[in-house]
């Protein structure tokens, strides 16, 4: 259909096109306020509880509080299938894929026990936040081998104390595409579980890559955020000669859900 705006003929779906890319514009600009809006009016507390060992888990709570009402305000309803019932007092290493920066609250707002995340170093650089995240989580600095060891023991020392720690071993939100398609995992998480005889759960983060897309454009859209958290990969008794078996394992039943789900999609 041709509509005549001022002199020159323009198509009315490009009309509408233009329109629609305003108002996700609107949005994403809405979306970015509500993100750090929450995150400043909960900061004083998460600063204060940073400072205490004892109150970690009020931090931990703070967080997935900030995570809900973000979710809440924009519209996107955090969905989770549990595919095993989790043991109470039971550590584990969970492997999740990465497609968005939505990953982590998704996975905070889900996991109700003392997790720690292993995440890339400069996010401790982010003014505020990164200063709260560092002392709770475990950052790596990954183009150095003493820092990937250092990980690796901070790691240990938490699962010693109670804390799952969380991983993305793919080690970056992979560009390969308009979908997400899983590229091959770094050892780190699973040398960390079979020396600490810890299970392995694989967890399949569903539609992130396209509520908040990782690109050069902030472009936030209202989908439903799911995470599914599979049965779980038991180590005791196995070796480092498994490494290469139980991530092997992991990716594909990863990559098999991923897969299930997207060839559903329209």
């Amino acid at each position: 259909m041709i509509l005549i705006w001022g002199n020159n003929p323009i198509t009315l779906s490009r009309k509408m096109y233009s329109l629609r890319s305003i108002l996700q514009k609107i949005f994403a600009g809405y979306a970015l306020l509500v993100f750090l809006g929450f995150f400043l009016l909960l900061f004083p507390l998460m600063f204060i509880c940073v400072q205490f060992r004892a109150m970690r888990r009020i931090n931990h709570w703070l967080y997935r509080v900030w995570g809900h009402l973000v979710f809440f305000f924009t519209g996107i309803w955090a969905g989770r299938d549990w595919r095993f019932k989790p043991q109470k007092g039971q550590v584990y290493v969970y492997c999740a894929n990465h497609t968005s920066y939505v990953d982590i609250p998704t996975l905070y707002i889900n996991i109700e026990q003392d997790l720690t995340f292993i995440g890339k170093s400069s996010l401790g650089k982010v003014p505020l936040f990164g200063y709260v995240y560092s002392r709770i989580h475990i950052l790596v600095n990954r183009r150095s081998i003493n820092s990937r060891k250092e990980v690796i023991e901070r790691t240990k020392k938490a699962i010693e104390l109670g804390i799952s720690p969380i991983f993305f071993p793919e080690g970056t939100i992979p560009k390969v595409g308009k979908r997400p398609e899983m590229i091959e995992f770094k050892d780190g998480a699973f040398k960390t579980a079979l020396e600490m005889q810890v299970p392995i759960v694989p967890v399949a983060i569903l539609n992130n890559y396209l509520i908040l897309p990782d690109n050069e454009k902030f472009n936030i859209q209202i989908r439903p955020s799911k995470a599914v958290f599979l049965p779980p990969i038991e180590t005791k008794g196995l070796g480092l000669d498994s490494l290469n078996k139980v991530k092997q394992q992991t990716y594909n039943a990863i990559a098999a859900e991923l897969m299930a789900h997207l060839h559903v999609q329209p």
